[in-house]
């Protein structure tokens, strides 16, 4: 019997020290992911939704779409897939929410794409790969990929993950994230990078 509950324990220690170094190792690869850049040339822009409140953007939301207005006001050339469904509290789409928001501003409707059916960060990149091979299929976009990912950086990590899945070739353009809500997205995000990693290829 004693030694039944020292496996126990030196199994339940396994187990968490097996947590504790996933969870540093998510932790250094959201903070490493989060320092976004800028292209240089005008490549498309996958703007990744996040919560809207009635029909308007939430403060994450919002700070995705300053992120991709600033983004496209410096690629006049560079057209944008606005990604995110609706769900059960939202008025409307997170694409609809951003697509109004950016043609409020002035961004020309023939540079915004929305895709509506979208229900996580996967089917955010996938759908929006189709759109653009759709839109851009016959340009040189369809050797090279490139993609603009505009989300918050402590999301880049995992989307430019996801984003690489697809077979797209991704730079994070990284929107900054405002206290108090840094601690429990980042907190939120560390989950989801650890079980991204252990169930998701």
């Amino acid at each position: 019997m004693k030694r039944m509950i020292k496996i126990v324990w030196m199994l339940a220690g396994i187990i968490v020290c097996v947590g504790l170094a996933l969870t540093a190792a998510a932790m250094v690869a959201i903070y490493r992911g989060a320092r976004g850049k800028e292209t240089a040339e005008d490549v498309p822009a996958v703007v990744l939704g996040c919560h809207v409140k009635g029909e308007s953007p939430s403060r994450i939301l919002g700070e995705r779409i300053e992120a991709a207005y600033q983004y496209l006001q410096s690629h006049p050339g560079a057209v944008a897939v606005l990604s995110g469904g609706q769900g059960e509290n939202e008025g409307i789409s997170e694409a609809e929410c951003m697509y109004r928001e950016l043609a409020a501003r002035g961004i020309g409707a023939d540079r915004l794409y929305k895709e509506e059916n979208s229900t996580n960060t996967p089917t955010n990149l996938s759908n929006s790969r189709r759109i653009l091979e759709d839109v851009l299929g016959e340009s040189d976009w369809e050797t090279k990929r490139e993609i603009s990912l505009i989300t918050s950086e402590f999301h880049c990590y995992r989307g430019i993950w996801h984003a690489r899945q697809e077979g797209l070739n991704p730079t994070a353009y990284a929107s900054k994230t405002q206290m108090p809500y840094v601690i429990p997205f980042y907190v939120r995000e560390v989950v989801a990078v650890v079980y991204t990693w252990l169930f998701r290829r």
